[in-house]
């Protein structure tokens, strides 16, 4: 059973969407224009088939997006809990932030692909097509032309994330040790 989650965004800190939604358009001009107005966030899919078929690839990936829908794998769970039992919660949550952010650098530039003339809404197959093409060339996901800027975009949201986390902590250990 596929079920799209559009509110998965909503399970983290309202700050966190804010970064994200930014540097999205800060990425991506368009991303605040047309269709894609008000900050759109991909949904996800927990379970899939897609899911599923994916986590049998050579590159075990935790992810895919497919058409501007984000889904899953059975290895998200198992790297997500491996992060909460070995660096806890918030590690857990960072993991699960970069993780979206990384896939809905995909689904906003799926979505942002031209269309071919005349076949309206092939933008994202288009996408798709030269995603395989450069898979085929450079088959290590991290060094895959289409991979590198969203690892990077990863890699950055993280760090924005655990930045939040460090002052929020060092609020908290500040109003404790106030007198």
């Amino acid at each position: 059973m596929s079920y799209k989650d559009t509110g998965y965004y909503q399970k983290f800190p309202e700050e966190w969407v804010y970064f994200l939604k930014d540097e999205l358009a800060r990425e991506f001009p368009e991303y605040t224009s047309g269709k894609l107005l008000n900050g759109y966030l991909p949904p996800v899919c927990r379970k899939s088939l897609v899911g599923k078929i994916a986590s049998k690839f050579p590159s075990k990936p935790e992810g895919i997006t497919l058409g501007g829908v984000v889904y899953l794998t059975p290895h998200y769970m198992r790297v997500r809990n491996l992060f909460h039992a070995g660096s806890g919660a918030e590690a857990a949550k960072i993991y699960e932030f970069g993780m979206y952010a990384h896939e809905t650098y995909h689904a906003i530039d799926q979505e942002l692909t031209p269309d071919f003339p005349f076949l309206k809404g092939s933008g994202k197959w288009k996408w798709l097509m030269k995603y395989i093409a450069r898979l085929i060339k450079t088959p290590n996901a991290y060094k895959h032309p289409m991979e590198i800027p969203a690892y990077l975009f990863q890699k950055h949201l993280k760090s924005l994330a655990s930045k939040t986390l460090e002052k929020k902590a060092s609020l908290n250990m500040h109003s404790y040790l106030s007198p």
